[in-house]
């Protein structure tokens, strides 16, 4: 046919390409080839389809793309005449790790497997140009592969810039809204409790029962607020302002029991303190500490059905990373933690399970909260330079494994020696 290659073409056209092939080998080649005409878009070869041809472009343009599902590829070169393809499929005789689809109509000469691997066979020098060739693609491949890593990794640093731009723009909204909203609650708080005070109002049934419920809903909307500011510290960059003072860890828990006695007792929770008093002074931050194991208990109670128990134990012992240290444990029998969850529990807003966004109270089973807690104990903790993690095998509401938080703070401060 007029628009078919005559095998002396052919010849002179792979002369050039496989230069230094003897003209006989060029010549059985040649006659191998099969000239294929492909429209612009045509798929060549497929991905996965075995490789049992070497494709030579006479004119026209492809493209290479690695596909990695049914919507998205990866374009890895372009080819245009003289370029050819398919040669390591035929040499591993496997599959082909790519596709090749034209870019234009395109002219190709088909060189059957068996054909190409016997004159490969008896020919060092198509050996050598071969070799050569996929060494230069390879280091072309690789090349490519950096400049892309590069650039993606550039383009990863700065969306985490912007990400952190808004999450401390974010953090600062935050505090300040907290602020703001803390001063009128306050103030509720304040003329609430002074209305308690009046002899009439007390008296009064109803207005004293109205009276006690603005006080109760102030005090933990003041909680809440607090809590946020706390995580706002937490997440600045400055961190947490850690005054050192000898604290006893029996008084934390002595109030931290007084403070939830009315909610144990309302769910017939028990609170056991192992150890805690044997427990040496330690050179924290009282504040900041007593805020720590509130959340931790705080915790347990929320995560623990009515009748369920919560135990503190508190020992000296030598951890490998931080050496000499005070460890308290809080251990429940509630609910559990997922494995997948054991580390998420200590992000903000994080909360495990299904929560209620309607509880009456912090201390309510599954109750709703802001999920700030966990997040404001690892802050103080790491302001210690201490460690804290979370153990469960895992999260059921009927067979309720349990949780265990454990809390280690180093012995030997650098600034207090006690």
């Amino acid at each position: 046919m007029d628009n078919q290659m005559r095998p002396q073409h052919v010849q002179d056209f792979l002369r050039p390409i496989l230069f230094g092939l003897p003209e006989d080998d060029l010549e059985a080649l040649a006659r191998a080839a099969i000239q294929r005409n492909f429209p612009a878009g045509a798929m060549i070869c497929q991905e996965g389809k075995p490789g049992e041809a070497i494709y030579f472009i006479v004119s026209g343009r492809a493209e290479v793309v690695k596909e990695f599902d049914e919507t998205h590829e990866r374009k890895l070169r372009e080819l245009e005449s003289g370029d050819y393809f398919g040669e390591m499929a035929v040499l591993e005789q496997g599959p082909r790790t790519a596709s090749v689809r034209t870019l234009e109509p395109t002219t190709v000469l088909e060189i059957d497997q068996e054909v190409f691997l016997s004159i490969l066979g008896r020919s060092p020098a198509l050996s050598v140009r071969i070799l050569v060739h996929m060494t230069t693609r390879l280091r072309d491949s690789d090349r490519q592969s950096i400049t892309e890593l590069r650039q993606t990794n550039e383009e990863l640093n700065r969306a985490l810039e912007r990400l952190k731009r808004l999450d401390q723009t974010k953090t600062d909204f935050i505090m300040v809204a907290a602020h703001e909203l803390r001063t009128p609650v306050a103030a509720l708080t304040g003329y609430a409790q002074m209305i308690q005070g009046i002899e009439g109002a007390r008296s009064d049934r109803q207005l004293d029962t109205l009276v006690d419920g603005i006080v109760t809903s102030t005090d933990r909307l003041h909680r809440i607020f607090n809590s946020i500011l706390d995580l706002s510290r937490v997440m600045s960059k400055e961190g947490l302002d850690v005054s050192y003072s000898p604290i006893s860890i029996t008084v934390i828990f002595s109030g931290i029991r007084n403070e939830f006695e009315r909610a144990l007792e309302r769910r017939d929770l028990t609170l056991t303190l192992k150890g805690i008093e044997q427990l040496p002074f330690y050179s924290g931050d009282p504040d900041l500490l007593y805020k720590l194991f509130f959340h931790l208990v705080s915790n347990a109670i929320k995560y623990t059905p009515n009748g369920g128990e919560i135990t503190v134990t508190g020992q000296k012992t030598v951890s490998e990373e931080i050496g000499l240290c005070l460890e308290v444990a809080v251990e429940d029998t509630g609910v559990g933690i997922a494995t997948d969850d054991l580390d998420l529990i200590f992000e903000k807003f994080y909360r495990s399970g299904e929560v209620a966004l309607h509880s009456s109270g912090e201390t309510t089973f599954k109750g709703g909260g802001p999920g700030l807690g966990l997040a404001i104990a690892r802050g103080i903790v790491v302001a210690h330079g201490g460690r804290i993690w979370a153990e469960s095998p895992g999260y059921d509401e009927e067979g309720c494994p349990g949780s265990r938080f454990v809390v280690q703070l180093p012995l030997l401060d650098p600034q207090y020696h006690l």
